[in-house]
């Protein structure tokens, strides 16, 4: 497999990663929080080779493939990851997919806007996207409010079969694009 060496979104107090096979751990951690499996999914990680199997399987694949994916976000000063944040190409979705999860402990603390936010100004000036979508889950009101607060609309509900459920459908685009100025 080959995966892009950068550049990764940057902000001021994170830093964005490729997933590795040493983030076991933290992605069996991550994985099996109660909200991310209420919100985002259950994957059934058991075991740190679960979660290995999980990175190598379906994190690393997606940026093999798309040469984007969720990169590690981890704190600047310390080095410790704090969640995942980035694209997912979806086949069932027209755009791009901004996607993030953060561990319960660093929830709160503008994290995830400012994870998210990068992503999009990554998205915008260096992939050249004009378009991303969100799908959140239709009770997940934190992760609406970050969208929301990150300039993503509304956009109703569809079911989506990759993930066997009903979500709340978001779209950003760039401003510029919308005025015609592209």
């Amino acid at each position: 497999m080959s995966f892009p060496l950068g550049p990764f979104p940057a902000c001021e107090r994170l830093r964005f990663r490729l997933p590795s096979t040493n983030d076991a751990a933290f992605y069996l951690k991550l994985m099996n929080e109660p909200d991310y499996i209420r919100f985002i999914a259950n994957h059934d990680l058991k075991t740190e080779e679960d979660a290995l199997q999980y990175i190598k399987g379906k994190s690393l694949a997606r940026f093999a493939q798309h040469k984007v994916g969720l990169w590690v976000v981890e704190l600047k000063e310390t080095g410790d990851p704090v969640g995942v944040c980035g694209l997912v190409f979806r086949k069932e979705l027209e755009h791009p997919d901004l996607g993030y999860a953060l561990l319960e402990k660093y929830r709160g603390r503008g994290f995830a806007r400012e994870a998210a936010t990068a992503v999009l100004e990554f998205a915008g000036k260096v992939l050249k996207l004009r378009t991303l979508c969100a799908i959140t889950a239709p009770d997940n009101a934190a992760s609406s409010n970050v969208l929301k607060k990150i300039g993503f609309e509304a956009d109703g509900q569809l079911h989506l079969t990759e993930i066997g459920a009903t979500a709340d459908y978001y779209v950003w685009k760039l401003r510029y694009v919308e005025k015609g100025l592209a």
